[in-house]
């Protein structure tokens, strides 16, 4: 199964994504080369309220490049890729209203809804405005919360909102090491704590922090936990997401064998591997089966 990326801002002039058609494109064909299938363009709802745009050019924009992708693969012989709708939605008060109001877009019109909360203190409201959407029988979809200062801190409190119902969207960017030390660590904790149900692009352009580019965080998670809930993370369960239903939870924590009545001493050799070294090639390898898979 192809990638699925659900968080994006790839639609030309709406937010701080890209300006044109043709960059839009651009970032459009390597997400393809690099092994995704479907886009979903989640612009900023604030950035399109300040422009007075109304959600209905979403729609239209995303017709538009698809009609464009459509023409370009075919000339160019290049993988298919589709772009399908959602919105960035602030976590703020007026939310729910918003929702009622019927201008926010939920991912592919289900019923998941892109959230961003603040990067630094969370507000005292979140757990009560999380609470009035999951009563208008809303998913919210949690937008990179290991980029959030309390909840680096706390992650209890994300754990929380888990149990409550929240999926959990981690940036590749941050398991990269692109967004911070901090939202780095977080990330790879989330993950390994079954806190995280998706990895996103977020892309903003086809250069880093947020470029389209997936697989070198798909290489981290594999290495992190294992390729099988790697997969999990960037297709199965971003693709369940769009068909409307809910990704697994929790994995399964792997036990851990504890070996402190033991001490085995370490046996130094003349040229050692390193860990970065013998990392670095697993990468290159699993790119190169890749590439050989899609040819």
């Amino acid at each position: 199964m192809p990638r699925v990326d659900i968080h994006t801002h790839i639609l030309p002039g709406l937010d701080d994504g890209p300006v044109s058609v043709e960059e839009s494109l651009t970032m459009a064909r390597m997400a393809a080369l690099d092994g995704t299938d479907v886009i979903v363009a989640t612009p900023h709802y604030r950035d399109m309220e300040l422009e007075h745009h109304s959600p209905r050019i979403v729609r239209e924009l995303a017709d538009t490049l698809n009609a464009a992708l459509r023409s370009d693969s075919a000339q160019r012989n290049s993988p298919r890729i589709r772009i399908i709708i959602g919105m960035t939605h602030r976590l703020d008060t007026s939310l729910p209203d918003l929702v009622d109001s019927e201008n926010a877009i939920t991912l592919n019109r289900t019923r998941f809804l892109l959230v961003e909360p603040p990067f630094n203190r969370l507000p005292p409201y979140v757990e009560d405005v999380i609470g009035r959407l999951l009563t208008q029988r809303l998913v919210p979809v949690l937008a990179h919360p290991e980029r959030n200062v309390e909840f680096q801190r706390n992650p209890k409190r994300l754990k929380n909102l888990v149990d409550e119902g929240v999926i959990v969207q981690i940036a590749a960017g941050s398991l990269t090491g692109q967004n911070g030390t901090a939202a780095r660590r977080a990330a790879e904790q989330f993950i390994r704590g079954g806190l995280a149900h998706v990895v996103a692009s977020e892309m903003h352009a086809t250069t880093s922090p947020r470029s389209p580019v997936l697989s070198e965080a798909f290489d981290i998670v594999s290495e992190l936990v294992d390729e099988h809930e790697a997969i999990d993370l960037f297709e199965t369960n971003p693709d369940m997401i769009l068909e409307g239903r809910s990704p697994q939870r929790e994995r399964i924590a792997k036990p851990r064998i504890r070996r402190d009545w033991v001490r085995v001493p370490r046996v130094k050799f003349g040229n050692p591997i390193s860990d970065r070294f013998r990392f670095r090639w697993k990468r290159r390898f699993r790119r190169l089966r890749r590439r050989l898979n899609r040819a």
